[in-house]
């Protein structure tokens, strides 16, 4: 059925010139109607962009909030490690700190080992900088433990102590020698001490000698690690084998007057690296005093 049409006259007085509009009524309502659902639509497209827009924030509350709560767990538990390694750091601390006089002593020897603590880095901004620091530190106490190690053996196998109780008659350097009355270099100390006195071993170490050799009578010769030797000479007897195992102060031996010697002393040696050395260097206690 075709459309009704209205014809819409529009006349101009003053000219009398007359205009016609032909309107279809179907088309003009459909237009007025579309006209008018147009801030219809217009609200529902606000509304679901606005719906989108809340639902997207919802989602990222929640993963906000699976984070927040996985950050905190996270943070805890590098409380935690952090507050373990600050421990183990602190007793480490305690341990390397060694008393002056042993210090100095190893101070004086040769560098053979590096004994230095690493330094552990800066702490960065960020919480995967801090996992990344965690690791650093673990890393560093692992080093740190055996950089300690390295200096309590160290410290352990510095011959410190006196062998004997007892004087020095005969120091180390140039003197007449007591047999031929020569000028010779002796590379010891010797400690006048009484026929059965107790001979100790000055430092931590492997005793690699024990037997008669030559001038030096009944000799014992310990091996301390870090390439330090000591020799005790003319015992009368010993009290260790080799293969023995030895702590500073355990008895090694007796003072006694076996190969060359004009008198009950003992001959005692410390070598680095082949070279032997002062022992009053490495000697906590510069006048003889008693070895315990």
């Amino acid at each position: 059925m075709p459309s009704k049409r209205y014809t819409v006259i529009v006349a101009d007085r003053e000219t009398g010139e007359v205009r016609r509009v032909t309107v279809a009524v179907r088309p003009a309502v459909t237009a007025l109607a579309i006209l008018a659902l147009l801030p219809a639509i217009g609200l529902g497209v606000s509304r679901w962009d606005a719906n989108t827009e809340i639902n997207r924030l919802r989602a990222e509350n929640a993963r906000l909030q699976v984070e927040s709560a996985s950050y905190r767990s996270g943070a805890a538990d590098l409380a935690g490690q952090i507050g373990s390694l600050q421990t183990a750091i602190d007793r480490l601390t305690s341990r390397a700190g060694m008393n002056e006089p042993v210090q100095r002593l190893i101070d004086r020897l040769p560098a053979t080992v590096d004994l230095e603590i690493p330094a552990t880095p800066a702490p960065g901004p960020t919480f995967d900088r801090i996992m990344t620091l965690l690791d650093s530190l673990d890393r560093g106490l692992s080093a740190i433990r055996h950089s300690v190690a390295l200096r309590e053996t160290l410290a352990s196998a510095t011959p410190t102590i006196w062998p004997a109780d007892g004087w020095i008659s005969s120091g180390y350097g140039y003197r007449n020698d007591p047999f031929t009355g020569e000028r010779e270099f002796h590379s010891a100390l010797d400690i006048s001490t009484r026929s059965g006195e107790p001979v100790h071993a000055t430092a931590s170490g492997l005793v690699a000698a024990a037997h008669r050799q030559g001038n030096y009578g009944n000799m014992v010769e310990i091996r301390h690690g870090f390439d330090l030797t000591t020799r005790y000479g003319h015992l009368s007897s010993f009290a260790v084998g080799v293969g023995d195992t030895v702590e500073r102060g355990d008895i090694i031996g007796y003072a006694g007057a076996t190969g060359r010697a004009t008198g009950y002393h003992v001959h005692y040696e410390v070598a680095v690296n082949g070279q032997n050395i002062n022992p009053l260097r490495l000697l906590t206690e510069t006048d003889p005093i008693s070895a315990n």
